[in-house]
């Protein structure tokens, strides 16, 4: 069938006065005071002095103030020369700041006039519903989407333009768009004041942000008849187009309506739409079975589930806890077992079920709930407590009263056994290196002995030399330390030593200095030493 040309059917002006209807909602909440420099005149003195003349957009009125600098330095200028004192607020305000009219008392946001170069410019898009007849064919439902425009002048006044920005005609099996404005390559949006039909354009629908006063009847004999789009908007759902169009393609999404699943519907589609994932196209709501006719079966319920979940004013993450249990052959029993599932996330449930012993799932979520804990701290908790062979089939041990404590008591003891394993390691590694010491014109060089001396030569030194800890102990690296033989105990210079290449990595000193000319004579005596002698002189001679 042809496609239906609605550019010269839409209106291009509101059917209602939209303006004053927003000024009733308060759509434009923002008012200011805006300021620039003048001069007062001084009766008593017969002349005229520096001043602040400031206006207000809300009441009209305008007043004189006491002109106060507004310096800074590099990027914290700020954004005029000067501001104002505030006589009533007792305080000194600058462009950007918000405080309150000392004539009307409204709260408002100061402006300089320079910040302002062609006036504030403020925005709300305003729906309205309607039906469009159409010769020879069904009446069109359509929503229509206004952009009433807010224009500030520098001088205070304001006024309003209504626009025609986006519109939907809902036909017979699909949904046709129609535009008002024109989005340029930069971003910014052009009114051109008039409806333009597109073939290709970018299929986001987007939400409602003011929707107009409508009655239900205004369906009747239209192309959306059927569509309780009134249920929709009254569950709280705000993105109306996405739901026409889902409507349109999958007619039975009016049974979770009927059924009192408004909410529930809103929620699943802002789900899929929102959170920054939404690229456009009709909603596909994968969580429906959309074979199936009954919201219960539609859900993947039977009716005694689908009671709860309207009893309970399940949303959708509540579905997903409940599926996953289901799924997972465990049995539930509502509505307390559901009650324990809100306590987690789905992500955590599903987690429990996958990692956890199955027959203790139930257990698990009621002893996380009593102890606040997450299944992370006791599964970590698990383990550690079987790498230090704790006995796991006692009670006491598996679901200890104080989770916390005894998670914080197994890793303290774990701790002290890759301590005491990592000194070993040290010590073995300590008198591996033993044959590079070396000693030279009040220097010496020695190897690293424990973890506790090297976490301390990077404390005195202010380096990193402590996150070499492990390596040093496996041997993938060498750490030695370069001492004052007058003061052999305080660190001076730490020096990483490449044993196969015999050759010095680095070697730093207070706040990774570099090296002294005396610490690079004695590194260079050294390497001569290390590179000269064979491993059994280089022992004999230590």
């Amino acid at each position: 069938m042809e496609q239906i040309d609605y550019e010269p059917l839409l209106p291009k002006t509101p059917p209602v006065d939209l303006v004053q209807w927003a000024l009733e909602q308060e759509a434009f909440q923002q008012e200011y005071l805006i300021y620039k420099a003048g001069r007062v005149y001084e009766p008593l003195e017969d002349r005229t002095r520096p001043a602040v003349e400031v206006v207000c957009t809300h009441c009209g009125k305008t007043f004189y103030a006491e002109k106060v600098d507004a310096g800074g330095c590099s990027a914290c200028y700020a954004p005029a020369p000067f501001g104002w004192y505030h006589q009533e607020m007792s305080e000194s305000v600058i462009s950007g700041s918000l405080t309150m009219c000392p004539v009307c008392r409204c709260e408002v946001k100061v402006v300089h006039v320079g910040s302002i170069p062609r006036g504030i410019e403020e925005g709300a898009w305003i729906t309205t519903m309607s039906r469009l007849p159409v010769e020879g064919h069904k009446d069109r439902f359509v929503l229509t989407e206004w952009l009433v425009k807010r224009w500030i002048e520098k001088s205070g006044e304001s006024r309003y333009t209504t626009d025609p920005y986006s519109a939907w005609v809902v036909e017979e099996k699909k949904v046709v768009r129609l535009m008002g404005y024109l989005r340029t390559m930069g971003g910014s949006i052009s009114v051109f004041h008039k409806w333009a039909q597109r073939k290709t354009f970018n299929d986001v629908y987007g939400t409602v942000s003011i929707c107009y006063p409508w009655d239900k009847s205004i369906l009747e004999g239209t192309t959306a008849e059927n569509c309780k789009l009134d249920l929709y908007q009254e569950a709280g759902g705000k993105r109306l187009v996405s739901y026409l169009a889902l409507w349109r393609k999958r007619p039975t999404v009016e049974n979770l309506l009927v059924q009192g699943c408004g909410r529930f519907l809103a929620e699943l589609i802002d789900h899929e739409k929102g959170g920054g994932t939404d690229h456009g196209g009709i909603p596909k709501l994968p969580d429906v079975n959309w074979k199936e006719k009954r919201p219960a079966q539609m859900l993947g319920l039977n009716k005694e589930e689908f009671r709860y979940m309207r009893q309970m004013r399940w949303n959708v993450e509540d579905l997903e806890r409940y599926r996953l249990v289901k799924k997972s052959g465990l049995p539930v029993r509502l509505p307390e077992d559901m009650e324990l599932l809100r306590n987690k996330p789905a992500y955590e449930i599903n987690r429990i079920l996958e990692e956890g012993p199955p027959q203790d799932f139930w257990r698990i979520l009621r002893y996380l709930k009593k102890q606040k804990q997450h299944w992370s701290t006791l599964q970590d908790y698990w383990h550690m407590a079987h790498r230090l062979h704790r006995d796991l089939n006692d009670s006491l041990v598996r679901w200890p009263r104080n989770l916390h404590a005894a998670h914080d008591q197994v890793m303290e003891e774990q701790q002290a056994r890759v301590n005491a394993e990592l000194n070993a390691m040290f010590l073995e590694r300590a008198a591996e290196l033993e044959p590079l010491s070396f000693e030279l014109d009040g220097l010496l060089i020695r190897p690293c002995q424990t973890e506790a001396e090297l976490i301390r030569e990077g404390k005195d030194l202010h380096h990193c030399v402590a996150t070499y800890a492990k390596r040093h102990a496996e041997g993938k690296t060498a750490i030695l330390f370069i001492r004052q033989i007058a003061e052999p105990d305080k660190p001076f210079f730490t020096l990483e030593f490449d044993e196969k290449a015999k050759k010095v990595r680095q070697n730093r000193g207070l706040r990774n200095c570099d090296r002294t000319p005396e610490v690079k004579a004695f590194e260079k005596a050294w390497l001569s030493f290390v590179r000269r002698a064979k491993p059994k002189e280089r022992i004999r001679i230590a």
